[in-house]
């Protein structure tokens, strides 16, 4: 219908994925050790730079420092590429980079040190040091621990955008999340937070007496001889060996400068800045077991046993956990540990296997890299051995339709769905991104977008999953392999669709007011609130469209009562881009771009058949109590999606997709259901629409006012400056 589609995906592309954890690879699970063979480390110290520089250049990367220590001893220490690209100035193993969301590590350390100080308890409530500290679910609020703070137990979806915007305080960031809407039960479900941690930096600098910017350096940099590392921007902007932060865009080839970001105000979440020689001294002294190059111990024995002790379930199958600020798995029977982090123009890892004594970090210049997942069994199999796993050999070719299903994955507790879009498969699993399968020989296909080393291999009646931490067997579900269908619940499967496209797109332009009352509309204001309930954010926006498909929105967001950002986000037909005040300007590019453009045509509902590829009424779904056709779109170019129609109404109930990225391969699935449709100008338009991102949760909007037919120059579409 002819609701305004920009509106629909209201903050939906604003990614708040700030100090992102690389995190363990997707499929984490154990299997029985293998044997590794021995490995000669010279011949492979030469494979894994060989390996790790033909990745970083196919990223688009400009530079990396990467140090390797192995028994103690920093036996790999360089730099690849470019620290500043524009120069040509290479990167060597001084360069400091942003580390990111590997800070943690040491924020977690800092609390266990004043735990052993006597000052605070892991057990006790945030409030015996943080009296303002505050929780909206009542549960949670009274049973909190400080040690929940390190554990990602919270129950919180992330909250960062309050914190990226730059505009207030700790004390103040800490207020939003109490205020932030939980998505689950205090250690009901893993949920990364960002401010939890900045909570927890704040416990050490009240407990110490002394903020957590001061203690790190002079408790933990100083004894290890991190001399090479420091806190803030400001304080990486005064050091001779650098490196610049940059962004690479897949569709268009083209590698951008980033200004840094200043993060000091949630700095115990991401805000160290080091060297590869320096962060392999951090290794050095974690491997030893928590003892520094002078023999001191910095944490007492059981502090450091629960810096890496296994804490919170990271996946329903309990393959994966995290510990106090580091992820715990397993690699060939070994524990592996790690931590990554991301934050705008830089991407970091520090990976080990404590029980082989090896480990590495790497530190590179470009956002959202996944270049230290795919490292790690690199580094790996390099030093210790590969594992010893049976191989299976290729299938023939088949038509790739025939690999389309449900594969079940009882070890990890959910279903891999295996889609066809656009002429290539993709892999869909619950709360990831989409994975596109690139062939490497007949029906066997690796994971775009994972880390190296995953790979599926198609049987008639299953798919083999190759991965580094375990091969596993998927079985399809029944309902893909001409038996029964039913749903997950092995209750009867939805009927499917007895209607044609024609019909319902016919029945729908009439439920949405006729085609003589859409064709009528030649632009709209609307104006509207938005609650972005699982950030604590609120904001209110204003959108313009104009025919035939040209687009504005304005927004300002407020947190605790103060406004902390402004927005503007344009398409003029052909071209448009979005702006924030908390981040640089993003041109639409690639398939976003084309996404953009399809969502911008103002009378797009009118006829399905000539702007799409394909159209089909795929089947029948449940839309809360409704019942509802599911329409799935198909463009030439951009980003398939489905929308949901009443049975009963006809009208639109419930849209899905994914919003693609010009600076990455995932895609970040949405979902926005319309509710509370009322008749403006004849035409039936939902006033609450709710969209759901993984990285935003809920946001709601909520419509003020409609105004059709208010006069728009075209010049109004265009770009502007944003400052706040």
């Amino acid at each position: 219908m002819m609701n305004s589609k920009k509106l629909r995906n209201f903050f939906a592309s604003v990614l708040v994925a700030t100090f992102v954890a690389s995190g363990l690879p997707v499929f984490v699970s154990a299997q029985a050790a293998a044997q590794p063979a021995t490995v000669d480390v010279s011949a492979g110290l030469s494979a894994i730079e060989s390996k790790a520089d033909a990745r970083r250049k196919e990223l688009g990367i400009p530079g990396m420092s990467l140090a390797i220590v192995k028994d103690g001893k920093i036996v790999y220490s360089k730099g690849l590429g470019y620290k500043d690209l524009e120069s040509k100035i290479p990167a060597t193993a001084d360069t400091q980079f942003a580390i990111g969301s590997s800070t943690k590590a040491f924020t977690a350390l800092s609390v266990l040190m004043t735990q052993d100080e006597g000052k605070l308890s892991l057990d006790a409530s945030p409030r015996t040091v943080l009296p303002y500290f505050k929780m909206a679910d009542p549960d949670t609020d009274k049973n909190m621990t400080i040690r929940d703070l390190l554990t990602h137990s919270s129950g919180l979806n992330r909250t960062d955008l309050a914190m990226i915007t730059g505009k207030l305080s700790r004390q103040e960031l800490i207020r939003v999340a109490g205020e932030a809407k939980p998505i689950g039960k205090l250690r009901e479900k893993f949920g990364y937070q960002n401010l939890m941690y900045a909570t927890a930096g704040e416990v050490v600098a009240v407990a110490q007496k002394q903020p957590w910017e001061k203690f790190v350096p002079e408790r933990i940099f100083k004894p290890l001889g991190m001399t090479n590392s420091n806190m803030t921007v400001t304080d990486m902007e005064k050091a001779k060996d650098r490196s610049f932060g940059y962004v690479y865009n897949f569709d268009t080839k083209e590698t951008t400068k980033l200004p840094y970001r200043n993060i000091d105000e949630v700095g115990p979440a991401g805000s160290i800045n080091s060297s590869a020689n320096d962060m392999a001294k951090w290794l050095q002294f974690i491997l030893a077991g928590g003892v520094s190059p002078g023999g001191k111990r910095l944490v007492s024995q059981a502090g450091f046993s629960e810096w890496m002790k296994p804490q919170m379930k990271i996946n329903p199958a309990g393959t994966a956990h995290y510990a106090l600020g580091w992820m715990v798995g397993k690699w060939n029977g070994m524990t592996a540990v790690q931590h990554g982090g991301n934050i705008d123009g830089f991407n970091a890892l520090v990976a080990m296997v404590p029980e082989k004594n090896v480990g590495f970090v790497m530190l590179t210049n470009v956002s959202a890299s996944s270049l230290g997942g795919e490292l790690m069994p690199v580094v790996w199999e390099n030093l210790i051995g590969k594992p010893s796993t049976a191989a299976v050999e290729p299938a023939a070719e088949v038509a790739i339709e025939k690999e389309v299903g449900k594969y079940n994955f009882a070890a990890a507790g959910f279903d891999m769905d295996v889609q066809l879009k656009e002429g290539k498969l993709q892999a869909v699993v619950p709360g990831q991104p989409t994975y596109v399968l690139e062939r490497v020989s007949g029906r066997k296909y690796k994971l775009g977008g994972a880390p190296d080393g995953f790979f599926v291999t198609f049987k008639d009646t299953e798919l083999f999953l190759e991965q580094p931490q375990g091969n596993y067997t998927l079985p399809k579900k029944t309902s893909d392999a001409a038996a029964p269908a039913t749903d997950k619940n092995n209750e009867p499967a939805e009927p499917k669709a007895n209607i044609t496209v024609d019909e319902l797109m016919a029945k729908a332009i009439e439920a949405a007011g006729g085609e003589a009352n859409l064709r009528k509309v030649t632009s709209r204001v609307t104006i509207a609130e938005v609650d972005l309930e699982q950030q604590g954010v609120k904001g209110k926006s204003t959108s313009w469209a104009k025919a035939p498909n040209k687009f504005a929105t304005e927004t300002e967001m407020f947190a605790i009562g103060r406004k902390i950002a402004i927005g503007w986000e344009y398409f003029d037909g052909s071209s448009g881009e979005e702006a924030y005040s908390f981040a640089p300007v993003d041109k639409y590019t690639g398939s976003r771009l084309d996404d953009i453009r399809l969502a911008s045509d103002v009378y797009s509902m009118l006829d399905w058949k000539t702007k799409y590829k394909t159209v089909e009424v795929a089947k029948m779904a449940r839309c809360g109590e409704e019942e509802c056709y599911v329409v799935a779109f198909t463009p030439e170019k951009g980003s398939k999606f489905s929308e949901f129609y009443s049975t009963k109404t006809f009208l639109q109930l419930r849209r899905e997709g994914a919003i693609s990225s010009s600076t990455s391969s995932v895609q970040i699935p949405y979902s926005i259901r319309f509710e509370d449709f009322r008749n403006v100008d004849g035409l039936m338009l939902p006033f609450r629409q709710i969209n759901n991102t993984t990285s935003n949760g809920d946001v709601i909007t909520r419509i003020i006012s409609i105004k059709h037919n208010v006069p728009i120059e075209d010049a109004f579409f265009k770009p502007r400056e944003v400052k706040f």
